[in-house]
């Protein structure tokens, strides 16, 4: 269709959907664990968001290739990505969702005073987003939203890599009490899953172990089809707390642990090293 279209309006509605395909395709391969396909992806979308001109998928893009690189821990990159964005994104919403995703950026470079910069930034940016609602993010919505929850989500994931389990456990309830919230079909159970399993990491950095046991309850009984690259991702670091002091020689962390690592053999969807 972009081939044989004309109208240079229309040519740049089909480019966002291009764009727009892309981007969902880029975020689908990544709860896969294809990586290196949700890269590719994730750079066509940023092109063809360029050539619509559109700034807020431009910048949502660009906030997932800051992700990518985060998760290959490559802070370095994700901050680069994010000083290109930054140029591009409309104010509002597009700007608070790059902000808490490079907070992840800066905890991964152990830079505790950039986190809580960043994410001091952000409270003016959803000031902003209040006044000038971001059609991508409201009328398109779905995987291109943001919200409350995946904001206080992104914080804690920035504060666990800082092992400050206190601030930690703060943002992913945050997160835990928007999602519960919302109608029993709307909650996103991978998101919920996630946090829960934040705030087991964050109850293992603040020595309660019986804490962290509860809040991973539910996710070591979620089906096999239900689990993804992120959530095993997430467990594997728990199983790597609790090999090492002060769980190392406590008979119920082991067990917790042996758990653990069941429920990765049997999950197709096996973290990437």
């Amino acid at each position: 269709m972009a081939e044989r279209t004309r109208r240079p309006v229309e040519l740049a509605d089909l480019y966002v959907v291009i764009g727009q395909s892309a981007a969902l395709m880029a975020s689908t391969a990544f709860d896969l664990g294809h990586w290196n396909e949700s890269a590719a992806l994730a750079r066509a979308s940023t092109q063809y968001a360029d050539l619509a001109g559109h700034a807020s998928l431009k910048a949502w893009t660009y906030g997932l290739q800051m992700t990518l690189a985060n998760w290959r821990n490559e802070p370095d990159s994700a901050l680069s990505y994010f000083a290109r964005a930054m140029r591009a994104a409309p104010e509002g919403e597009p700007r608070l969702r790059l902000r808490y995703v490079a907070a992840r950026s800066h905890a991964l470079l152990a830079d505790s005073d950039s986190v809580a910069a960043v994410l001091e930034a952000a409270q003016r940016d959803r000031d902003a987003a209040a006044d000038r609602p971001d059609e991508l993010a409201t009328v398109t919505g779905g995987e291109f939203a943001f919200g409350d929850a995946r904001a206080a989500a992104c914080a804690a994931a920035a504060w666990l890599d800082l092992r400050n389990g206190e601030q930690a456990a703060r943002y992913a309830r945050e997160a835990l009490q928007v999602y519960e919230a919302l109608p029993s079909p709307r909650r996103p159970y991978s998101q919920i899953n996630g946090t829960q399993i934040d705030v087991a990491a964050a109850y293992l950095h603040m020595r309660d172990k019986d804490g962290a046991a509860d809040a991973l309850r539910t996710v070591l009984d979620l089906p096999p089809q239900k689990r993804n690259v992120s959530l095993t991702g997430r467990l594997s670091r728990i199983e790597h707390m609790l090999s090492q002091s002060p769980w190392d020689r406590d008979a119920d962390a082991r067990q917790l642990a042996e758990r653990i690592s069941a429920w990765l053999s049997e999950t197709s969807a096996r973290p990437l090293t």
